[in-house]
């Protein structure tokens, strides 16, 4: 696990609101891009918002001995199967065998079972993470990478820059925003590159 993940995890744990915030607003819009190549639209949203609200409620329960975005995805992805499974399909052979092909389909996206899978989005996220972080402003970069990288509270932050906690949020808040806006267009390339690596 990377140091940054380690330390997002150790503050999950003692109940930082900003820390949940900061894993929200990283991995919500590509985890919800996964989630809709196996339910679709309609449910990708409740699938990654269940999976946030079970993190959230037992974050003191979070292990920090494996790849946080790896466990995500694995949560995503078994919430999802949770999903189709629970859909009202009927006794007959021809929805029964439809629910057979379904699960098999989305063996392809389980991130235990597809190296492909598992490396693309620890890749993808971090060039498009860095690629948002650098067309921040240049103190809201500095506050956002002190944060998020480097794991200092809002008070260490506040008092390096000589600025008050409140702005260092309004920063962080504000590169969140930016974030969550700057990385929708992840679901493309996620499509195109699994048809490419996939040939």
């Amino acid at each position: 696990m990377k140091a940054e993940e380690s330390i997002l995890i150790e503050r999950l744990k003692k109940g930082e609101r900003t820390a949940f915030n900061e894993l929200y607003g990283i991995f919500w819009a590509p985890l919800v891009n996964y989630a809709e190549l196996i339910v679709g639209d309609e449910n990708a949203d409740d699938v990654v918002q269940e999976v946030f609200v079970r993190i959230w409620v037992g974050r003191d329960k979070l292990r920090n001995d494996g790849s946080l975005r790896g466990y995500l995805l694995r949560a995503v992805y078994r919430t999802a199967l949770n999903v189709l499974r629970s859909k009202n399909y009927a006794s007959s052979y021809r929805s029964q065998t439809k629910l057979q092909i379904e699960q098999q389909l989305c063996t392809y996206y389980d991130p235990d079972e597809n190296e492909i899978i598992r490396n693309l989005y620890a890749r993808q996220i971090a060039d498009e993470l860095d690629a948002v972080v650098e067309t921040l402003s240049p103190k809201c970069r500095e506050v956002f990478r002190m944060s998020h990288f480097e794991g200092l509270s809002n008070r260490e932050i506040s008092e390096r820059l000589n600025i008050s906690v409140s702005t260092v949020e309004n920063h962080i808040n504000n590169a969140l925003r930016q974030l969550r806006g700057k990385l929708g267009h992840l679901k493309m390339f996620l499509l195109l590159t699994i048809y490419i690596l996939g040939q």
